[in-house]
Order: C-alpha cells, then sequence, then structure tokens
C-alpha cells in the first residue's frame, strides 16, 4: 500500500469450495473483532472488503495504481457497523431499547460512532443511532437476545423478530 502497487490476490470466501485470483489495488486495512480485513479497489473502481484468513496467496505486482483522490477509510466505513459497506442500503435512523445491565453495557461500549442516548429509565435506556442497517449489524442484534429491542424503524423491528422466529424455529426441530 505503502509503494501504490497492485496486487494478485487469491481467496476463498467461505462456503465456496473453489478460490478466486483478482487484481486488486489495496487501499487500506480495518480490524474488527479480532479480525483483519483489507479493502481493495479493482480496476472499475469497485472497492470490496476482504478478510485476512481466508487471503491464501498474495503476490506483489510492480504494476503501480493511483489511490482515489477522494477515498477516505473512515469515511468509507462511517455508515456500517463493521466492515459490511452496502451502498444499495441508505442511512437509517434507528432506535434501539436496552433493558436491564444491557443498558450500562450499551451506554459504555457504544455499537456505532453515531450512537447517542437519548431517554432513560430504570428500567431501560433509548439508544438512536444512525447508519446502514446491514447484516453484521442485525446478527449484532441478535446476539443482545431479550435485552435489546429495535424501536424504530418498524421494518427492522419486524426483520429482527422474523429472525428471532426462524432461531426458535430451529431450536423447535
Amino acid at each position: 500500500m505503502k509503494e501504490n502497487r497492485n496486487v494478485s490476490m487469491t481467496y476463498r470466501r467461505y462456503g465456496s469450495s473453489e478460490n478466486d485470483t483478482r487484481i486488486l489495488a489495496p487501499y487500506c486495512v480495518k480490524l474488527f473483532r479480532q479480525r483483519w480485513y483489507l479493502v481493495g479497489s479493482n480496476d472499475e473502481g469497485m472497492k470490496r472488503t476482504f478478510a485476512f484468513d481466508r487471503i491464501e496467496k498474495v503476490e506483489l505486482l510492480d504494476e503501480k495504481f493511483k489511490i482515489d483522490e477522494d477515498f477516505d477509510a473512515a469515511e468509507f466505513f462511517s455508515d456500517s457497523y463493521g466492515i459490511v459497506v452496502d451502498d444499495k442500503m441508505v442511512s437509517e435512523r434507528i432506535v434501539l431499547r436496552a433493558y436491564g445491565y444491557e443498558r450500562y453495557y450499551l451506554g459504555d461500549l457504544t455499537l456505532h460512532h453515531s450512537q447517542r442516548m437519548i431517554a432513560s429509565t430504570d428500567d431501560y435506556c433509548d439508544f438512536e443511532l444512525t447508519l446502514r442497517p446491514t447484516s453484521d449489524f442485525k446478527a449484532q442484534l441478535l446476539s443482545r437476545g431479550q435485552w435489546v429491542e429495535v424501536l424504530e424503524p418498524q421494518s427492522l423491528a419486524e426483520e429482527i423478530v422474523e429472525w428471532h422466529k426462524n432461531a426458535i424455529e430451529r431450536y423447535k426441530k
């Protein structure tokens, strides 16, 4: 990255029996949940994220690239919870209610830089965030179980309810 040199990378996605080799301009790396990721740009300027642990081979090429002048790594991830960046999704105002001790955890360890507390009682705290509700964010909400409820938007609340119902059905089998 320091030398602005392209790399040839062989990568195997989860669930795939075959690997894929591609030429990338390495733009930045990001640490998320104790795992390192590479953000790379292809010939068309599309930026994708790749987990280091699924990279099977990297070859440094002589070919140089010019980084997009408007690329800012912090801005690239600013509307995301973690490493999933979906340009087709729009950022939304999300309101969460945290119960029990979870209200303290969410107060101390925010889920996103936009998070702020908007209400507090002896039983719960409400938090507002503005981000894209990507799959990794939804999985994080599910991991909080009964201690976090989505108040807004209703469509996200309904999706989380559906995911919980699906989990219950798996346990019934």
